[in-house]
């Protein structure tokens, strides 16, 4: 009996785990860097690209207060507290026209000398308001000014702080500048204002966007929470109001995809530098997009790996499998294939010598098996042909006694024929015909034994009465059915005999007696002995079964369907 074959459980292929493995032994260390990396990089974004964006702010707006105080503290050398001041008053209020003659020159070589002295500053004059009246001037300047049109960066004491707008400077490029306006307070109602202007150099310096190491601009808010400069129109313009954030100090806030970054003066005004998201996270993104290259490459090497490895050991596998089913297919002659790995190879000389040890024992095993089959084929036939003639001679007592001697020797004839038959060809193949009419004599013989009447039917298809079957197959299927099937008068055997396409012979006796239990169907059907031999059923049916195994193997069929008061049919399919 084989032994059941255990059903394939849902399993992944080694292709599928080897693949997810070198993944994840790829993906986790690379998880790890990347959080590590990022956190890095987030440290250095906020810590010291912020430090270097505030030092430079720093340094930008500690440049602009110097430079207003320097202007401031030059201012202060032209006023009422300075030389040059009491000059001035003496220059308005004197009557002699020689004396303000040496007193202009006195008051415009003291102008120069601080301007020599203090090469940060520009253009600087004497504003008269009265009669709108600009004197001692140290360049010359174009007369189309108005300090109220200037944009008011903070004020002082007794001084305001401008800018940044263009030089009054009348010749050469208009350039930026920042300036104060003084008051210089004289005597009566000659009221003077003093303008001082820095170097129109010196607002790129202050005003360097280089200096960020990134893509800024400046904005720059005066006392009154206004823009008074902007290089980035488009979103902050000169005049519009702008909240500042916090009373002092640096800040820092984001307003929409753009970082502002600010440091108040203690004189009131604010320079901010706007920088856009993408530029500030411009590192971070170049470090993503290199991390990305990275993992991506490392997973496309884990991939690659994982497609060798799996080939390095889906090859051998592949040969051992197809070994294996070799064997399964009883191909025990083909030759031992290695696969240059030491560990497969060991496996697959096993397995050739597990194959040639298994097809050593295949050959003793069907060895044996021919002999027993061929043993318990004779040994039943010699059960048969005594128990045959024995009934043989006694229907010829029974018809001495009966009938006159020449239906006995019509009858031994008969007899003779069919003892030739059986026992002249041991386990030898006949055409169906010579079955058929070992048959026919057999059945002539019974019609004399019975005096009941009974009919047998012959229905052979066409074509198939020169195909080869074991001998002495259908007697003993008959014999069963007239012995321990049919009754009375009406008994009728039927021989259906016709192929199944064309590979298989159907052979089917049937008759319409009183037919059999499912338990002595059962019984019949036993390989083993069967119980119901000692009462005569069963005997030639044993038979037939195992001459058809001997011949075909597994490649044939034996069944009996019967039922009770119904009849009996055998059925017999065998190749041709």
């Amino acid at each position: 009996m084989n032994a059941p074959i255990p059903k394939l459980r849902r399993a992944r292929s080694l292709k599928n785990k080897l693949i997810l493995i070198l993944l994840l032994s790829a993906f986790i260390p690379l998880a790890l860097l990347g959080w590590v990396s990022y956190l890095s990089i987030e440290e250095i974004t906020s810590k010291k690209i912020e430090s270097g964006l505030f030092n430079s702010l720093n340094q930008g707006s500690y440049n602009l207060n110097s430079t207003l105080n320097n202007m401031d503290y030059a201012s202060l050398q032209l006023t009422n507290e300075g030389n040059v001041g009491q000059k001035l008053t003496d220059y308005l209020t004197t009557e002699s026209i020689y004396q303000q003659l040496e007193l202009s020159q006195d008051i415009q070589q003291n102008l120069n000398l601080v301007n020599f002295t203090n090469p940060n500053l520009g253009v600087m004059f004497y504003y008269f308001p009265r009669n709108k009246e600009v004197k001692f001037e140290n360049l010359v300047v174009d007369r189309n000014f108005s300090f109220d049109k200037l944009p008011r960066l903070a004020a002082g004491k007794a001084v305001t702080f401008y800018g940044p707008h263009e030089t009054l400077y009348r010749y050469g490029m208009k350039k930026i500048v920042f300036s104060l306006v003084r008051p210089v307070y004289l005597t009566g109602e000659n009221q003077v204002y003093l303008y001082v202007e820095m170097n129109n150099k010196l607002f790129e310096q202050i005003m360097d966007k280089q200096q960020y190491g990134m893509k800024a601009s400046n904005v720059l808010i005066n006392d009154q929470g206004s823009i008074v400069y902007s290089d980035f129109p488009e979103k902050y313009q000169v005049g519009q109001p702008f909240a500042v954030a916090g009373t002092g100090g640096t800040f820092k806030e984001r307003q929409g995809d753009y970082y502002l970054f600010g440091q108040h003066n203690e004189q009131g005004w604010t320079l901010m530098v706007v920088i856009a998201k993408q530029d500030f996270e411009k590192e971070f993104h170049k470090w993503l997009v290199k991390y990305i290259l990275i993992g991506s490459g490392s997973l496309f090497v884990s991939l690659l790996f994982a497609y060798v490895l799996w080939r390095t050991v889906y090859r051998p596998l592949k040969k051992v499998g197809h070994d294996i089913q070799l064997l399964a297919s009883s191909k025990f002659d083909s030759p031992v294939s290695y696969t240059n790995i030491k560990e497969f190879d060991i496996v697959m000389q096993k397995s050739y010598q597990m194959r040639t040890r298994i097809q050593d024992l295949i050959g003793d095993i069907e060895l044996r098996e021919t002999n027993k089959r061929q043993l318990e084929v004779e040994k039943l036939l010699y059960q048969i042909n005594p128990h045959f003639i024995h009934n043989t001679l006694n229907t010829i007592q029974w018809l001495a006694r009966m009938k006159g001697q020449t239906e006995i020797d019509q009858f031994v004839s008969v007899f003779t024929r069919i003892l030739h038959y059986n026992l002249g060809k041991k386990g030898e193949i006949v055409p169906l015909r010579d079955e058929l009419a070992a048959i026919h004599d057999y059945i002539a013989l019974q019609r004399v034994r019975y005096d009941c009447e009974f009919q047998v039917v012959a229905d052979i298809e066409e074509g198939l009465l020169d195909t080869d079957v074991p001998r002495f197959i259908l007697q003993p299927i008959v014999e069963n059915a007239l012995y321990h099937g049919l009754s009375d008068e009406n008994g009728k055997i039927t021989l259906d005999i016709h192929k199944v396409s064309d590979h298989y012979l159907i052979i089917e006796v049937i008759d319409n007696g009183e037919g059999m239990t499912a338990d002595e169907i059962a019984k019949v059907m036993l390989e083993e002995k069967n119980p119901l031999r000692d009462s005569g059923l069963g005997i030639g049916l044993d038979y037939v079964k195992r001459v058809i195994q001997a011949h075909y193997g597994d490649d044939c069929l034996f069944s009996i369907d019967s039922r009770i008061g119904q009849g009996t049919t055998v059925t017999l399919k065998i190749p041709f």
